[in-house]
């Protein structure tokens, strides 16, 4: 996946959560633009068609209006065009309306005309009927070319609009929502992830602790067995089970070596007050293991640890010294 096509966004649970509802919030936009589009597409076809008939309209009065001023120059009227067109009074006004369609503000024209017109007396003296119907003939043709541009400039702003619209849409169709299911897919995996790693380390976790107790359980089992009972034991595979990664110490399980060694400690540590030495012995090394082993039991209950060297000395057998005959004895 190329990093334009996600976000750059940090994964997480909430990020999740917000780009889900970004996701939601485009699709309901686009859904509504695309009913926009609609809602255009129907008011252009609505114009278009109106300005169909419209155009023949126009044409028709137009030609109409043209037609009837020949008319009235056959006919001898006191019709004066070059007076006409030289006019400084205003008899029609163009007013500027606004409407909404779907969102979209459109203009549209409408044309006020006085009836009276700029030369109220322009045919008096002979062919009044025939200026009468040719003012009449060019306000209307006024009033259609009037509603026909008015209708080509909404044509054109809604062409725009719809333009618009169509850009906004595919916008969101393949760029923005594209890149939002992107970094959403990219957020789920990398949370998969954590999860599958988190899983793991607790499924290593406990199968440790597993193998410990299963170790734990076995060494306990085996401790007082015979060699009879341990030989059938092993036989039926009843030793057979995962090995634990951390090590036991099976001497801190065994009662008679931990008493050995307290003897044989407390033999050393009295025997130099008790039993003299002679010239040219030595004094035998203290023994690190009955350190450290003293070390463990004060540690682990100091309160105890009294009462255990008094009955260790109660059970430690001390070699008695061999009495020292003295010279009256001896003499015969």
């Amino acid at each position: 996946m190329a990093m334009t096509d996600k976000l750059q966004i940090f994964p997480s649970r909430a990020n999740a959560v917000l780009i889900k509802q970004k996701i939601g919030a485009a699709k309901r936009g686009m859904g509504l633009l695309k009913r926009k589009r609609d809602a255009i597409d129907l008011k252009l076809r609505e114009i278009k068609s109106e300005m169909a008939d419209k155009e023949e309209q126009v044409d028709n009065m137009m030609r109409t209006a043209i037609f009837s001023v020949a008319k009235a120059n056959l006919l001898g009227t006191d019709f004066k065009p070059v007076i006409v067109a030289d006019s400084r009074v205003a008899t029609a006004f163009l007013r500027r309306r606004q409407q909404k369609i779907v969102g979209i503000t459109l203009n549209y024209f409408e044309l006020e005309v006085n009836e009276q017109g700029a030369f109220p007396l322009a045919g008096l003296s002979c062919g009044g009927q025939q200026v009468q119907k040719v003012r009449k003939y060019f306000q209307i043709a006024l009033k259609e070319i009037v509603e026909y541009a008015s209708l080509e400039y909404m044509l054109r702003l809604m062409l725009e609009a719809s333009h618009q619209t169509n850009m906004r849409v595919n916008a969101l169709d393949y760029v923005v929502i594209p890149r939002l299911i992107n970094t959403s897919n990219y957020i789920n995996g990398e949370l998969e992830e954590f999860e599958r790693e988190d899983f793991y380390r607790l499924k290593r976790s406990q199968a440790k602790q597993l193998e410990a107790k299963i170790a734990f359980t076995e060494l306990i089992k085996t401790k007082n067995m015979t060699e009879e009972e341990l030989a059938a034991f092993i036989k039926r595979g009843g030793h057979l089970h995962p090995v634990a990664d951390v090590g036991f110490d099976s001497n801190e399980f065994e009662n008679e070596t931990v008493e050995d060694r307290m003897r044989k400690a407390y033999l050393q540590r009295h025997s130099h007050h008790r039993i003299p030495l002679k010239r040219g012995d030595e004094i035998p090394p203290p023994d690190p293991h009955a350190a450290v082993f003293l070390q463990r039991t004060v540690m682990r209950d100091p309160r105890s640890s009294k009462a255990s060297f008094i009955s260790l000395r109660a059970r430690t057998n001390i070699p008695k010294q061999p009495s020292i005959s003295t010279s009256s004895d001896s003499e015969p």
